[in-house]
């Protein structure tokens, strides 16, 4: 089972859904073997620019030797920041954080959610 982490998107007009958005928090093996580039398909662009930025330099300004241990520990440590840099980047945008749920995948953890708060359900709210 998997912590997901829900985040409700910001108010908008009337007709418009507000179904959460699932963070699982969990390492992110996208993350690990893309580094920089994995944040940014990830739906980070603050942080995977930030990272990027900092890859870069470590590599103009690093020898080769102390580059790469650099950068490998990097990507790990992106990879294990992945969900909370996504809930940052998602609260940075409006996005609102709620009690969240364990559940085996994504989808099951949005009918858990749903099962728990009916008064916010997808469906209720139109």
């Amino acid at each position: 089972m998997i912590f997901y982490a829900a985040l409700l998107p910001p108010r908008r007009t009337e007709g418009q859904t507000s179904e959460p958005v699932m963070v699982a928090s969990r390492l992110s093996w996208l993350v690990l073997l893309c580094g920089w580039v994995g944040l940014l398909l990830r739906g980070c662009p603050v942080s995977g620019l930030l990272a990027g930025g900092a890859s870069i330099l470590v590599c103009i300004f690093a020898p080769l030797g102390i580059a790469l241990p650099l950068l490998g520990g990097m990507h790990l440590f992106l990879a294990l920041s992945t969900p909370d840099l996504r809930q940052w980047e998602l609260r940075l945008r409006g996005y609102r954080p709620i009690r969240g749920v364990y559940a085996p995948d994504r989808r099951a953890a949005l009918l858990r959610w749903m099962d728990r708060n009916p008064a916010r359900s997808v469906s209720s709210v139109t």
